[in-house]
């Protein structure tokens, strides 16, 4: 008979091996990326691929003369700041009425929520390419700013109505009683419980409008973003792998630095209220 300790300890290695396969699998297309953009460029393509290579800058170099990725992390980081702000603002006092002044049904705002996820982005390009042309706002970084609150705005929303739900009652309660109106309790008790779930939101909503391509695509052509700029190493017989690779790392950049900054708030605002009772 096999002792409950070597059954443990088989399933801890099971687990152990299960998930090291797993991120090897997750981050060997990161791994791909970045190292094909330190590689010269008729390394790129090599059959078999050289796994063992001098590194060279050449890539980046061409990423940042070979189309203006300055200007276009620019904007881009333009559109997902004021996506992020707008977001955050609106979404966060959406929430709070709908959870704690009882303005609405959050149920039904997050099955709402659910139901136009469903739709397709194509569905809404045309719309707001015409409107966007009435008002003169076509290609400009205001334009696309807004289309990406409304691209994120509900998830926002959603993630601060759980977190809401997952904060007493009893605080609020107790704010009013001691003389505070609604707005004086939300600021300075309920806002400050609240900014793990709101750090969550953001971080999400900056990294869906940082990476964003449809709406850029069809909103913008002047004043682009830095996903559909990739396109311009992409030639009609060619494609200049290296500087792609390059520019895509510097693309990979501020989501891990964001993301690995901001962990710890992710994760705790994430979870807010998921478990009740």
């Amino acid at each position: 008979m096999s002792s409950p300790l070597g059954g443990g300890r088989r399933a801890t290695i099971g687990r152990t091996v299960a998930l090291t396969v797993f991120t090897v699998w997750s981050l060997f297309p990161i791994y791909w990326i970045v190292q094909m953009g330190f590689k010269k460029s008729i390394d790129t393509t090599a059959i078999p691929p050289k796994w063992l290579f001098a590194p060279t800058l050449d890539a980046y170099r061409d990423a940042f003369t070979k189309a203006p990725m300055r200007a276009l992390l620019l904007n881009s980081l333009q559109v997902a700041v004021l996506a992020t702000a707008v977001s955050l603002a609106v979404g966060l006092l959406a929430a709070y009425g709908l959870v704690r002044l009882r303005t609405g049904r959050a149920a039904n705002y997050e099955f709402w929520v659910l139901s136009t996820r469903m739709a397709p982005p194509v569905a809404v390009a045309l719309p707001f390419y015409l409107l966007f042309q009435k008002s003169q706002l076509l290609d400009t970084v205001w334009a696309l700013a807004l289309m990406h609150v409304v691209m994120v705005i509900g998830m926002v929303t959603w993630i601060m109505i759980e977190t809401f739900h997952g904060l007493p009652q009893s605080l609020t309660e107790a704010a009013l009683v001691d003389g505070c109106g609604q707005w004086t309790a939300f600021r300075r008790i309920m806002l400050p419980l609240a900014v793990p779930g709101l750090v969550g939101a953001g971080v999400l909503a900056f990294l869906l409008s940082w990476n964003e391509f449809f709406f850029a695509l069809i909103l913008t052509s002047g004043h682009t973003t830095a996903p559909v700029g990739l396109f311009n190493f992409v030639g009609f017989q060619s494609v200049d792998l290296g500087a792609l690779a390059a520019a895509a790392t510097i693309l990979l950049i501020p989501a891990f630095v964001i993301v690995l900054g901001f962990q710890k708030f992710l994760v705790r605002g994430l979870t807010m209220g998921a478990v009740k009772g």
